[in-house]
């Protein structure tokens, strides 16, 4: 009985490697020459250069402007509204939920450290690097 399952086993492990080698099969697209890959590079580089179409700094300052305003608004409301839950949970509950509610205190208070602080890391390099 232990033999057919370790044929199994092995019938089974040999087969999930022959369907991860074919889910990863890589493809060579190099049907030209040479002259015709650096014509295509050239082209695609041509292409950039010809460009007309610059991104303008000042929408760009203001989606930037906008979309840190929109998160920081979500990361406040629900840090307000998670701390009144756990404020209730707090007054209402017995000793032994106090304890649990002030541990899981800990991780909210990280949160609202790492959120904020990354929101002030972004807001330093954005204006710092506007500065360049």
């Amino acid at each position: 009985m232990s033999m057919k399952k370790m044929l199994f086993k092995v019938c089974l492990i040999t087969l999930l490697i022959l369907c991860n080698l074919s889910v990863y099969s890589t493809t060579c697209m190099a049907d030209g020459s040479l002259d015709d890959v650096m014509n295509n590079g050239n082209s695609f580089l041509n292409a950039g250069s010809e460009s007309s179409t610059m991104i303008d700094q000042n929408d760009l300052k203001s989606l930037s402007n906008f979309i840190s305003g929109v998160l920081l608004t979500i990361a406040i409301g629900i840090t307000v509204i998670t701390g009144a839950i756990m404020g209730l949970n707090f007054i209402t509950q017995s000793i032994e939920e106090k304890a649990k509610v002030k541990e899981s205190m800990v991780p909210w208070v990280i949160g609202i450290i790492v959120s904020f602080g990354a929101f002030t890391i972004w807001e330093v390099a954005v204006n710092l690097f506007q500065s360049l």
